[in-house]
């Protein structure tokens, strides 16, 4: 057991061997996790898919549907009965 080499701690992406502009452009190798802004993200994430949802069901409850132009562009249209016209 005395011949066993020493484990070496100073391994992996952080403190592998680079140019000094790898290391620039890569900063998140050398930096942690933070797991407050990362849940913050996510709840934003949320909230707005959330929110798309809500508008998207609201204007379907009041009759509207997405109808698409000849130029290609989308428009939210009243839904109307063929017999009105």
């Amino acid at each position: 057991m005395d011949d066993k080499q020493p484990r070496n701690y100073n391994s992996g992406l952080p403190f592998m061997g680079g140019t000094n502009m790898f290391k620039r452009i890569q900063a998140e190798l050398n930096t942690t996790q933070n797991k407050v802004l990362l849940g913050l993200s996510v709840a934003a994430a949320a909230g707005f898919l959330g929110y798309i949802t809500y508008v998207r069901h609201k204007y379907e409850q009041l009759g509207y549907y997405i109808a698409f132009r000849e130029d290609g562009t989308k428009e939210f249209v009243k839904k109307t009965s063929n017999w009105e016209t």
